[in-house]
């Protein structure tokens, strides 16, 4: 029987066997977006999703997500009922098995979301933490991810970054779910990982408070930023995995979904303060007049629809010292939680960040491709040291800098609850220092250059997740409607999204 996700009454068998099929169209093959690089066996699959539909039947539901299909990033731990390597985009790993999951996962998986695939890890590899060089969206187990919404691919001749990106580190997660591979994906973010590649690929997302959900059974970079949260194509979806990942003592994520922006005071940061290194993202003319263009046309509909709008607020600068700060907290702290991450793992040929490097030189012909030619992070992770009082002095100062005397300054100054501007020029990592939570909304495509989507991000202090999803809804319910890549919509003359 014809079946149709988008319109049908669906029972969970038929929507695995509808997400599965749009990977075997797209991943590989059809658009090759190179988004999805483990499958769970479709037999285990289909037989689980058959036992959900049971307990379905019998008035039996475990959650609004009951037999929904999920995505992981290829970072976390999934048990080895799964089958499926956590191998973090590294060859090393590539048969790496983890003894049991993620706390992340393991908690989608008590609330009986039907499967989980492991996404593209990107960036290079390891979180993106790995060296200089290649694109956002490398892996040497994966390839290249490409963005569903640019037609022509990479461009040869961009920057790292650079508008014909998908971004990362999390970019399979966002291709997919944009692509309809899945509808949600479990991302994760130290700086940037979930933000820039759910911009790019036109979704909600959060980021949440650093310390709010478990992070245990995730590749570590560094206490002081990491993160998970959702990747979904609507408030809706983001609410209910907050349901799943952090529950309330009473009630729901979905209570905040009011779908207006009534009482709610808005900061939109001065966007040309918010700019990337040309060696990052290359400035191209036509991409920014549209999307000032359309960021001016939002925000007069935000104000139009009732909330009370800030305009041009300056972006506190992340310095050089705050720079070097962070790269070496980062630097020691992936050199001693890394070897905690791989215990966890069975048949990983790599114990110590000094063992992978090492294996990476000795099969360079593989690690050290074109896409990720050298692998300076992990070198300098490997050698790091820092005194106690050192790191406590340079956490210490990051937190000034960027909670008190940043996102906090910003915000009282003002008179505003949340920041809202472009997820670039550093906007992003001074709320990551701040602890924040960080969301990102869509916003508009770049029809008169590459294609490329391009959104805002939402930030708004700790623990304020309820003021980014009053945020998301309202935007929702004003914005016009986000539309579905070009390189799936209207595949063999029908609409492949899910």
């Amino acid at each position: 029987m014809p079946f149709d996700v988008l319109t049908a009454t669906a029972c969970d068998l038929h929507l695995v066997q509808a997400y599965l099929q749009q990977i075997r169209t797209h991943n590989k093959d059809g658009a090759r977006l190179r988004a999805v690089i483990s499958v769970v066996p479709e037999k285990q699959l289909l037989d689980t999703a058959a036992q959900l539909d049971r307990e379905r039947g019998s008035g039996e539901t475990r959650s609004p997500y009951h037999g929904i299909p999920f995505l992981a990033k290829d970072n976390m731990w999934t048990a080895a009922s799964f089958t499926l390597p956590t191998k973090c985009g590294v060859y090393a790993l590539k048969d790496a098995i983890a003894r049991e999951n993620a706390d992340v996962v393991q908690a989608a998986r008590l609330v009986a979301i039907s499967y989980v695939t492991e996404t593209d890890r990107d960036l290079q590899e390891m979180a993106g933490f790995k060296g200089d060089g290649g694109y956002a969206g490398w892996s040497t187990i994966g390839g290249q991810t490409q963005s569903p919404y640019v037609p022509d691919g990479i461009d040869p001749t961009d920057s790292w970054l650079g508008h014909s990106t998908p971004a990362g580190s999390s970019s399979g997660s966002a291709v997919a779910v944009a692509a309809g591979m899945a509808p949600v994906a479990l991302g994760t973010e130290t700086d940037g990982s979930i933000t820039q590649p759910s911009e790019r690929a036109s979704l909600y997302s959060l980021k949440l408070s650093v310390g709010k959900a478990s992070f245990r059974g995730i590749l570590p970079g560094t206490p002081l930023a990491d993160s998970a949260g959702p990747m979904t194509k609507s408030p809706d979806d983001v609410a209910a995995l907050l349901d799943i990942l952090t529950p309330l003592k009473e009630g729901s994520h979905h209570n905040f979904l009011t779908k207006s922006f009534a009482g709610l005071r808005i900061g939109f940061l001065d966007e040309k303060e918010c700019v990337s290194s040309p060696n990052a993202v290359r400035p191209n003319d036509a991409y920014n007049e549209q999307y000032t263009h359309d960021l001016n046309k939002a925000i007069d509909l935000v104000e139009k629809a009732g909330a009370r709008v800030k305009r041009d607020i300056p972006l506190r600068k992340f310095s050089p010292e705050d720079d070097d700060m962070f790269d070496a907290i980062l630097a020691i702290d992936t050199h001693n939680l890394f070897p905690g991450f791989i215990n966890g793992l069975d048949h990983s040929p790599v114990k110590t960040m000094q063992d992978l490097v090492d294996f990476n030189k000795k099969h360079a012909d593989i690690c050290l491709q074109p896409g990720t030619p050298n692998q300076v992070v992990l070198e300098r992770a490997a050698t790091a040291e820092m005194s106690k009082e050192t790191y406590e002095k340079y956490t210490a100062a990051l937190r000034r800098h960027n909670r008190e005397e940043g996102i906090d300054a910003m915000l009282q100054e003002n008179d505003v609850d949340v920041l809202i501007g472009p997820p670039r020029g550093r906007f992003n990592t001074i709320a990551t220092a701040a602890n924040y939570p960080i969301g990102t909304v869509p916003l508009g495509y770049a029809t008169m250059f590459n294609g490329r989507a391009f959104g805002l991000a939402v930030v708004a202090p700790e623990n304020k997740e309820s003021l980014i999803l009053k945020v998301m809804s309202a935007w929702e319910a004003v914005m016009p409607k986000r539309l579905p890549p070009p390189k799936i919509a209207n595949w063999d003359g029908t609409t492949s999204e899910k």
